[in-house]
Formats: structure tokens, C-alpha cells, sequence
């Protein structure tokens, strides 16, 4: 039965192909260029490429922790976001200060945002959630005002900018992610970038041979299913938890493998294409949903432009059993301080968090991305007005058509 992703990154057969090679030379050449090329488009001045974002993410935490200088301060986290988040502090074994977040916008709740810093938070991360950019001059102002080394969590942020720059430009550190659903994969990885040199990074073990091949196989398998055809395969297996959100305890960080090096760079043009394709998507879905009882569309800030990972909506009522197969899904189901790996570690002084919770209630997302199809559009808008015929949207729904949705794409 065909059904639609929830989120999508372009692979092809011959960035594979390069891969599997990579995977029999020990030069690592190709993590350098990569690495050269993310500090200049990000305007950094050192970095790591990781095994993942969540690795690079506990690093930065762990990193910035120890140049803050006081052990016992506590990391500023928003109370709404990645549980991979959550994971990175716990894995940079750290004491936790959550802020609200605006369910209207997904940035932070400044008012919360402050209590926790006044309080002693010394670190904080800012995260691009579903793509939307926090209230960047309002964050840096407030983390300059109380002395707080801004962490900036751009793993969401592929194609989304605030004022012209790029995601992955603010903070004395930022952190990117090139997992599956991230919109430029490598098959795994992530990177840590940053400007502050008195921040000192950690060294990490490089990836061994296993890991090398292990990525070509899983990267191969996400170019294979990755498409609707075939996506309900395994959709349906319970172990993999695909379109769930589940915690995962941290894993010592090490280097990105050569491998997902070589993918990111042949793929780099693909995925640059596939956020215009999310954008041309996004904006006619939210056009195509104006105006229906009981949803709300988010109200990105001031200077946003998101990158449209997913579409967050808010929902006040339960999706309906046919949303899975159309790559509705709802967003993170709690709070970060509801998980048993965070509660023993909460300091600060916030225990609630409204924001979160609401935007844990009614939060869904919608799919966005290349592989949908006109129809996918038009049944995703039906079954939000309740099963009824859509307006035709002011856009129309041709914003994926230069993208054949039947065929895996080829990239050179």
C-alpha cells in the first residue's frame, strides 16, 4: 500500500556508488573539504564533523559546560523540541534548566527564557525546530545581558534562514544534523562548528571499517525505500519506530565516516533543489489550509525564512487514522521534563511549561517535500476540512511537478 514520507533527502545511485569506494580508502581528504566548506558557508573559524547531530550537539554541550566555568550551572534547553536534545545534555552529563517555548512561533518564550538565566544558566541552545529560527536578536541580546554561551541547534534548520543568513550562522557554537530526515543526509553524520576559539574542542576517534560500511548499507536502504511505494515496508516494522518520536540514550561521540562525507558532497545540489522544492510545497499547503476550523498555522518571527522541514500546524482535534499514510504525523508527544532521563537532572526555576505543553497536545506536521504528488496534496488538505472536496488553492498544487514522484531521482 503506498505511503507517503513524513520527511525526505535526496540519495542517489552514483553518491552510493562514490560511497562504497570511500568505504575501501583510508583517506579522509574528503571529511577536510566537506568540513572547509561548512566553516565558509557558515562563517566559522573550527569545527568537527561527527557521527551524528546529537554527538556533535553533546560535544558543544560539554565543551561550552567546561569554558563557562562553573560546574554545577545548569544548560538552558527549550522545554519543546528533539528528545535527541535531551539525549546530548544527558550524554554531556549536565544539569538542565528548561525554557518555555511560544506555541505560536516555536521561539523561545523570552520571559521564561530569562528567569532561567537570571537563575544561573550558563549555556544555552536555541534550536531551528521543524525549520522555524528563533528570535535571534532578542536571544543573543538576553544570553549577552546574562553572560550565557549561546549553543545554536540549526539540526532542523537545512534551507531556512533569518535575515538573509543562513541556519548554522549564529552562536559561538551551532550544530548541524545530516541524519535521514534532515534534508541533506550523508546517511548519518553531523557537524559542529564554531566561532568562540576559547572554547576548546574535544578530539574524537575516527569511524572504524564496520562503521564505513554500515553507512553505505544503511544510506543504500534509505535511497531504495525512501520513496511511497515502497515506504510502508518499513513503516511497518515495529522495531525501527519510523514516525515515532522515542528517546535514545546518548552514544560515545566519534568522527563522521568517510562515507557519509562522500554522500553530503555529491548530494549537496540535490539538496539545495529539495528545499525549494519543501518551500514551493509548504506555501501552498498553508495557502490550501487558511481559514479551516480548528487548525492554526504557526507565525514565524520577525526576519524568518523556514526551511519547511516538516509543516507544523496546530490541530485541536485528533488525527484521523488515515493522516500516518499521508506523512501526517503529530510532533514531539511531551515536554523535555517529562522523560525519565531529564526529571533527575531539572534545575532551574521552571517545572511548568505551558508553551510545551500545548504545542505537546495539538502539534502536528505535514509532509513537505519533492515526493509528493498533487493528489498527496489535495488528499492531505481533504482530510484536514474533514473528508470534504478542498478549495482549489491560490498557488495550485504544481509546486513538486518538476520532480518526477514516481521515479528515484538522479543526481550527478
Amino acid at each position: 500500500m503506498r505511503r507517503q514520507l513524513a520527511a525526505y533527502s535526496p540519495l542517489a545511485p552514483r553518491a552510493l556508488l562514490a560511497a562504497t569506494g570511500a568505504a575501501l580508502r583510508p583517506a579522509r581528504g574528503g571529511a577536510d573539504r566537506l568540513l572547509a566548506l561548512l566553516a565558509a558557508r557558515h562563517g566559522a573559524a573550527s569545527g568537527l564533523l561527527c557521527g551524528s547531530g546529537t554527538q556533535a550537539l553533546q560535544l558543544a554541550v560539554s565543551a561550552a559546560h567546561a569554558a563557562a566555568g562553573d560546574a554545577s550551572a545548569p544548560v538552558a534547553l527549550p522545554a519543546y523540541t528533539c528528545f535527541e536534545v535531551a539525549s546530548a545534555a544527558v550524554g554531556a552529563d549536565v544539569p538542565i534548566a528548561l525554557y518555555d517555548v511560544d506555541p505560536l512561533t516555536l521561539s523561545p518564550d523570552l520571559d521564561s527564557l530569562e528567569r532561567v538565566l537570571a537563575a544561573g544558566a550558563r549555556v544555552m541552545v536555541a534550536a531551528w525546530t521543524y525549520g522555524y529560527p528563533p528570535a535571534w536578536r532578542d536571544v543573543l541580546s538576553l544570553a549577552q545581558k546574562h553572560g550565557a554561551i549561546v549553543i545554536e541547534d540549526a539540526a532542523q534548520g537545512h534551507g531556512a534562514a533569518w535575515r538573509g543568513r543562513a541556519a548554522g550562522g549564529f552562536g559561538a557554537l551551532s550544530v548541524l544534523s545530516f541524519g535521514r530526515g534532515k534534508g541533506w543526509t550523508g546517511g548519518r553524520g553531523g557537524a559542529l562548528l564554531s566561532r568562540a576559539a576559547e572554547i576548546e574542542l574535544p578530539a574524537i576517534p575516527a569511524a572504524g571499517t564496520m562503521e564505513e560500511f554500515a553507512n553505505v548499507a544503511v544510506a543504500a536502504a534509505q535511497w531504495m525505500l525512501g520513496r511511497p511505494s515502497l515506504y510502508a515496508l518499513p513503516a511497518a516494522v515495529p522495531g525501527l519506530a519510523l514516525g515515532e518520536t522515542v528517546y535514545h540514550p546518548p552514544r560515545p561521540p566519534s568522527a563522521l565516516p568517510r562515507t557519509a562525507a562522500v554522500l553530503l558532497r555529491r548530494t549537496r545540489a540535490a539538496a539545495e533543489r529539495e528545499a525549494d522544492a519543501r518551500r514551493r510545497n509548504a506555501r501552498a499547503l498553508l495557502d490550501a489550509i487558511s481559514g479551516i476550523p480548528g487548525i492554526r498555522r504557526m507565525r514565524p518571527v520577525d526576519g524568518a525564512d523556514p526551511g519547511f522541514l516538516r509543516l507544523p500546524v496546530l490541530l485541536d482535534r485528533a488525527l484521523p487514522a488515515e493522516a500516518a499514510r499521508l506523512g501526517v504525523i503529530r510532533g514531539y508527544p511531551t515536554p523535555l521534563g517529562s522523560l525519565d532521563a531529564v526529571r533527575p537532572r531539572l534545575a532551574g526555576p521552571e517545572r511548568r511549561w505551558p508553551g510545551a505543553e500545548e504545542l505537546a497536545a495539538r502539534l502536528v506536521t505535514l509532509p513537505t517535500h519533492s515526493r509528493l504528488t498533487p493528489r498527496d496534496l489535495e488528499a492531505i488538505v481533504s482530510m484536514l476540512h474533514g473528508g470534504t472536496t478542498p478549495p482549489i488553492p491560490a498557488r495550485g498544487f504544481d509546486g513538486s511537478m518538476d520532480v518526477d514522484p514516481t521515479e528515484p531521482p538522479v543526481y550527478v
